[in-house]
């Protein structure tokens, strides 16, 4: 794939980097009672985890075993250590912790465990069946839409390994295609996008659980699963190709650990002040909470050492 459009996915990923921070800090409880907060959010989670799933497929292969494990410690590193911390805060504040608690993934780091979980899926299945990509992503969305009714849910990251894994599938197997169009379609994908929030309007009770983190409560929310991975994809499509692209947002796009980590820990710390000072909870104000965090972290990252903390053991290395 040419470099430049190598640019333009490291655009796309920071674009989706900022959706992620917009829809963690509108989830917060301080701003249930914004009805904007709530329509933005639903419309959010209709399509952004899986075009971020999808792109981590779109650059996952099979590897030697040396590089498998090295880019596995990348994610398990990060996992264990700030599953550590936060569960270690719990437990001094609280003054007891489960078992199960420290085996479910504390808020976003379910994304690395599960993001593990597939890789390891492209390592040991075999070459001969990867191949077969109708059965590949035929197969994966049928486990997907069965695992809602299996008793999983956010222990160890198994419904959600489950549910988002066609999209990662799905990424695997278009590795190498173009997934851009031409430029005077930008207009359309613009629109359509704008309409799909109808449905998180006037239809968010319909939607189901957006997270895809536990069983269906009633059988028929298939039906609301299988609405939204349909849209989803369209959705997807018709994103990436309004994301604008800029030296700076492709260089942004590079760090998405980084962002994906911090931004987290600043919304926790962050909602701790919020409530301990009585600081407004509007909608207004969750946009201005949400600008601040994203001026703030790359600031951040411009310090060496910040952006070689996400990987602790990276600062052992030799300069």
């Amino acid at each position: 794939m040419p470099t430049n459009r190598n640019d333009n996915i490291d655009s796309v990923k920071y674009w989706l980097m900022f959706l992620v921070i917009v829809g963690h800090v509108f989830a917060q409880g301080q701003f249930s009672n914004s009805p904007e907060c709530t329509v933005i959010w639903h419309w959010i989670y209709m399509f952004h985890m899986p075009l971020f799933i999808f792109i981590s497929g779109y650059f996952s292969r099979k590897k030697d075993n040396k590089h498998f494990i090295s880019s596995c410690w990348k994610l398990i590193e990060p996992l264990v250590v700030y599953q550590i911390i936060i569960r270690s805060y719990e437990f001094f504040t609280a003054g007891t912790i489960s078992l199960t608690e420290i085996l479910t993934p504390w808020w976003i780091l379910w994304y690395l465990l599960s993001l593990f979980y597939w890789r390891l899926m492209i390592q040991v299945i075999p070459n001969k069946i990867l191949e077969n990509k109708k059965v590949i992503i035929i197969s994966t969305f049928i486990i997907s839409l069965c695992a809602g009714f299996l008793p999983f849910n956010r222990f160890l990251s198994v419904q959600r390994t489950l549910a988002f894994m066609p999209f990662f599938f799905l990424g695997y197997c278009m590795r190498g295609k173009n997934m851009f169009i031409a430029t005077k379609y930008r207009i359309w994908s613009a629109l359509f996008l704008v309409l799909t929030t109808i449905l998180p309007i006037f239809f968010s009770k319909h939607l189901g659980d957006l997270n895809q983190a536990a069983p269906y409560g009633n059988p028929i929310v298939i039906c609301s699963r299988m609405l939204v991975f349909g849209l989803s994809i369209p959705m997807s499509i018709a994103f990436i190709n309004i994301c604008p692209n800029t030296p700076w947002i492709a260089k942004q796009g590079k760090m998405t650990m980084q962002y994906y980590i911090y931004h987290a820990l600043i919304i926790f710390i962050l909602m701790k002040v919020v409530t301990k000072f009585g600081l407004p909870t509007t909608f207004l104000s969750a946009v201005i909470y949400t600008l601040l965090i994203v001026l703030c972290i790359p600031l951040l990252l411009k310090i060496p050492f910040i952006r070689k903390l996400t990987n602790p053991s990276s600062l052992l290395e030799r300069q």
